[in-house]
């Protein structure tokens, strides 16, 4: 099987329970913010209380959402036990790293401050089905 024919497989499974788009862009806004304060020129307590309550208002968005309870009753259908795996969070790696480096790197100009939030908006944006574990569902 050559790559094209592995990603199409991999295309051709529908996601039964989709993120829904208010927690996708929602959640991954918050989080490009939670990092991008960190570049500002604000005491570092400031930085650190916005970006803790944005990290914890996406985490809330995302865990408070009744597309959570869907999940679950989905899982229990089949019988698959709902804990978190490691696939989840591998995808959250780019974003630890972006919290330990954008400190060091800041404070930047504001182009620089809308990149860092760009950057981990697109990637969360683009890899949150699978933190999510939605995407997970439809290969059960």
């Amino acid at each position: 099987m050559n790559g094209m024919d592995a990603y199409s497989n991999m295309r051709s499974h529908i996601t039964p329970i989709p993120t829904p788009q208010v927690v996708r862009f929602g959640a991954s806004a918050l989080l490009g913010v939670g990092v991008a304060v960190l570049s500002v020129d604000l005491s570092r307590g400031i930085q650190v209380a916005v970006m803790v309550l944005a990290i914890g208002a996406a985490f809330l968005l995302t865990f408070s959402h009744p597309y959570r309870r869907e999940i679950r009753a989905y899982l229990e259908k089949r019988n698959v036990e709902y804990k978190p795996r490691l696939s989840q969070v591998i995808p959250l790696f780019l974003v630890w790293l972006a919290l330990m480096l954008v400190p060091a790197l800041g404070p930047l100009p504001m182009w620089g401050t809308a990149v860092v939030w760009l950057v981990i908006f697109a990637w969360m944006y683009w890899v949150f089905p699978h933190v999510d574990g939605s995407r997970a569902l439809a290969f059960l």
